[in-house]
């Protein structure tokens, strides 16, 4: 649903930047969350037939084209199809870091279960759908574009914020240790 998906984005980005639920949301900025979700639920993340990897590859590139070192971010996993996304913004180390964690991957989709493509990013009626609009990767897209925003803007936290996106929620695997 659009009004929940911005809703959650200024939640975060409020909790990430005191003050912020006062400022607005460029056409920019908007324009960009909206081409990251669409971005995931166009990649079928199932574990199945699907793969994590290649999302987590493709949010480290938009974070790497947003300014990030790539000494910053980091794609790994127990094996080639289950990488998970880390990435840091550092701040002042004032405050012990704060962890910002959601998961990639999605629950089995049927071509034959849905009216539309799964793993197609349609809006209807004010409505959007595809294949983890609700769980989760409206999460993974409001991290991922506050992350590029907070870069963008030359926000300095009082302390790191860590970004994790992470592979087999729905299959009850864990995250392999980073030592990031």
């Amino acid at each position: 649903m659009k009004s929940r998906f911005a809703f959650k984005l200024a939640v975060l980005i409020s909790l990430a930047m005191p003050g912020a639920l006062r400022a607005q949301l460029g056409d920019a900025t908007k324009l960009l969350s909206r081409d990251i979700f669409k971005q995931l639920i166009e990649i079928n993340t199932t574990d199945s037939a699907g793969t994590t990897t290649v999302a987590a590859q493709a949010m480290a590139k938009r974070l790497l084209d947003a300014g990030f070192p790539a000494s910053d971010i980091q794609v790994l996993g127990p094996n080639a199809r289950k990488e998970n996304l880390v990435a840091r913004l550092h701040g002042a180390g004032s405050h012990k870091p704060i962890l910002f964690i959601c998961h990639t991957d999605v629950v089995e989709a049927r071509r034959e279960d849905w009216s539309l493509d799964p793993f197609k990013f349609n809006e209807k009626d004010g409505y959007f759908y595809g294949r983890g609009t609700e769980d989760i990767k409206e999460g993974d897209a409001i991290l991922v574009t506050t992350f590029i925003r907070l870069k963008r803007e030359g926000y300095k936290p009082d302390r790191d914020i860590i970004l994790a996106l992470t592979a087999d929620e729905e299959g009850g695997r864990r995250m392999a240790s980073t030592g990031f």
